[in-house]
This record gives C-alpha cells, structure tokens and sequence, in this order.
C-alpha cells in the first residue's frame, strides 16, 4: 500500500525505485460507506526521482545553519562520514517502515476509502 485517505482527492509521492522498477502498475482501491469497493487499474506510470530535491537537501544539511545544527540527526548527517550517515539513513528508513505498518494497521482496522497499490 502507498497511500490511503478519506478524501476524494489527494496526492502522493511514489518511490523511484532503481533503473529497473521505475514503472510502477498501479491499482486504486475505492471503498464506499457501505462497504462496496471498486478497482481501477491506472496505465503504468515511469517514476523518476527528484535529483534536483535531492541534492538541495544534501546542500542544506552540509551548509546547515546554527539552528539547523542543534539537531543531532542533521548534525550526523551532515558529519560527511559515509558510515555514521548511512547508519542514520538505515535507522530512519526502519522508524520509517514501523510508522507506515502502523498507518497500514490502523488504515485496515477502519473504514478506507482510497487506497492506491503498485
């Protein structure tokens, strides 16, 4: 599951992927209030990611400002040491997965009424 909302309309960010999974075939699920749900396979979409987005945060945190330093993540990361930040990443992107597990469990536990799937 990527996403999931009680709205009619809203917006989501797909992942990239790598060089070979790019092109993302996706399913939106659509539940009513009483239940009755309706799939609707969308064409496939090519996902590229944002290098531009990319490289402006690696900027920021490398030239991070007195404020911006008191945070001791972004001071990690910013510590330009290839094992401490990719440490930082595997433990955010982990919290990351645990936090979307949960959204999904409680999205389940409940009354949904769009859920889109690749």
């Amino acid at each position: 599951m990527i996403a999931f909302s009680p709205v009619s309309t809203f917006q989501v960010q797909l992942p990239s992927g790598d060089d070979q999974t790019s092109v993302l075939h996706l399913i939106i699920y659509i539940e009513d209030l009483v239940d009755c749900i309706t799939e609707y396979n969308m064409s496939s979409v090519t996902v590229t990611p944002d290098l531009v987005g990319i490289n402006n945060l690696i900027n920021d945190i490398q030239s991070s400002s007195g404020s911006l330093t008191s945070n001791p993540i972004v001071r990690l990361l910013a510590s330009q040491n290839q094992n401490t930040v990719s440490q930082i990443i595997t433990s955010l992107s982990q919290q990351f997965n645990k936090m979307n597990s949960e959204s999904i469990d409680t999205a389940v536990s409940g009354k949904l009424y769009i859920i889109i799937n690749n």
